[in-house]
């Protein structure tokens, strides 16, 4: 009998073990070329703008890298709330459409692996990261240990000329075609697109380290 239960512990005890080692993914260093980094630029909208109180409802993401789209997704996501009237106006996203979604801890597990490995985009990051990092915390997750890229502190260095720094206006700035706004995905297309663009012609960054500097650094969840 106490061999029976020493090899069962045994057994489990490797079986952990194994699953912790796959389960850790090497991140890009900022000596890593750009050709070898895999982006996810990503956005989300929400149901107001305090992200103790509000929750997000949906979030867009594009998987990019060395110039090329692996992979899109997006997500709407039931907030469990109501939506602020001035929100919706923004995005359009009703309650009605979010009533059957799943809610942010039975999405959270896709997004996490979707991002796995890579370097995270986002425009005015701060907003987003912080809805982020709450609604991790409150769904009891690990946090994850991506860096973060404010593509609007990299774009306000890059176009310092620009009228303003939204992401419409800078999209015209850019003459990236785009119509629709304040959706999570199309967001991020254009955010993705007006940085790859911007890279193809800027031969001074060469590395992730490089791309680090002139966004004035990274952010964390």
């Amino acid at each position: 009998m106490y061999i029976i239960a020493a090899l069962l512990t045994a057994l489990y005890t490797a079986t952990a073990a194994s699953k912790a080692k796959g389960s850790t993914t090497t991140l890009p260093s900022r000596s890593t070329p750009l050709s070898d980094v895999t982006f996810v630029v990503f956005d989300t909208e929400t149901t107001g703008f305090s992200p103790t109180k509000d929750r997000i409802l949906e979030c867009g993401a594009v998987k990019c890298r060395n110039g090329k789209i692996i992979e899109e997704k997006t997500w709407l996501i039931n907030p469990e709330r109501e939506i602020h009237y001035w929100a919706q106006q923004a995005h359009g996203i009703t309650q009605q459409e979010l009533t059957n979604q799943p809610t942010f801890k039975a999405f959270y597990p896709e997004f996490r692996d979707f991002i796995r490995g890579s370097v995270l985009v986002a425009h005015n990051a701060r907003f987003d990261v912080s809805f982020m990092s709450e609604e991790i915390k409150r769904a009891d997750f690990p946090i994850p240990r991506n860096r973060i890229i404010d593509s609007l502190k990299l774009f306000r260095k890059w176009f310092p000329d620009a009228k303003s720094h939204t992401l419409s206006e800078l999209a015209a700035y850019a003459e990236i075609d785009a119509d629709v706004f304040h959706r999570a995905l199309a967001d991020s297309r254009y955010v993705y697109l007006i940085l790859d663009k911007q890279l193809e012609k800027r031969k001074d960054i060469k590395t992730l380290g490089d791309l680090y500097g002139d966004a004035g650094g990274t952010l964390k969840f």
